[in-house]
């Protein structure tokens, strides 16, 4: 256990930069995005009232009024971006200890102990970086809800309530269960992942490729065969359905995690 946390402090030591740079740049755009757009919006009532010979309340009734829903409308997008950022630190994670001079996989793979607590220690440096992620985003949210109602004139403002896009109010439902089945869904993308690197490094080149595409394949095959199969039969109600495909992806869940800690023990090689 000692060991195991040593190595996940470590991972995270090596990212923490990186990581912090990178979503401190996210917030700050996604911030100026806000303050952008209720200037952009309160210039463009303005032209519209000296184009159109207007007042302020007609111009306003005819423009309409700026929700913070539509200030934050590209949020979405910026999750989507750290969604993508988190794949390919996923990948990353692995590869820059084979990569470089110093070869730090090697220090890794000869250490005392079962090579379980090398991905483990991965794994749960990813979901910190997951869980942390979503949680900043939502204080983004805040603290961005909150320059939009100090900044807009309460004339050009449609609500002072927090109000979400469809995409942002799914991922914030304020439900655990909603939030828990995220960072798992999350985390199994994760493990799949760390399956894929590791058949790759374990047979490299050719062979390690079409594993990997066999591996891909199987996955869907056995997702939307399930579900083509239960389909046809007809005999099962949807919570018994919903009950089926859960237990399919748990185990699938359990497979990936299975899959990598056997090729890092018998594959994987110094």
């Amino acid at each position: 256990m000692k060991q195991y946390l040593m190595l996940t402090n470590e991972e995270l030591k090596r990212s923490w930069k990186m990581i912090v740079s990178i979503i401190l740049a996210m917030a700050s755009i996604e911030i100026l995005t806000v303050v952008g757009r209720v200037i952009y919006h309160e210039r463009q009532v303005q032209e519209y009232m000296g184009y159109a010979k207007l007042t302020e309340s007609e111009a306003l009734r005819s423009f309409g009024k700026l929700s913070f829903e539509q200030a934050s409308a590209y949020f979405s997008y910026f999750i989507l971006i750290g969604a993508v950022l988190v794949i390919l630190y996923a990948v990353q994670i692995w590869y820059r200890d084979w990569l470089g001079e110093s070869k730090y996989i090697y220090r890794l793979l000869l250490l005392p102990g079962s090579r379980a607590k090398i991905f483990f220690a991965k794994w749960t440096s990813l979901a910190l970086v997951i869980i942390s992620f979503i949680g900043l985003q939502w204080v983004v949210i805040q603290f961005s809800h909150v320059i939009f109602n100090w900044l807009i004139q309460d004339e050009y403002r449609a609500s002072s309530s927090l109000q979400l896009s469809i995409e942002l109010k799914q991922l914030y439902t304020m439900s655990l269960s909603d939030l828990l089945l995220f960072v798992v869904l999350s985390l199994f993308i994760v493990s799949f992942l760390f399956m894929l690197v590791l058949l790759e490094r374990s047979y490299r080149k050719t062979k390690g490729l079409l594993f990997m595409v066999l591996e891909v394949a199987s996955f869907f095959i056995v997702m939307m065969g399930s579900m083509y199969v239960i389909e046809k039969l007809d005999i099962f109600l949807t919570q018994e359905i919903s009950a089926i495909m859960l237990a399919i992806f748990v185990l699938y869940f359990a497979y990936t995690i299975w899959k990598s800690l056997r090729l890092l023990k018998w594959k994987i090689s110094v």
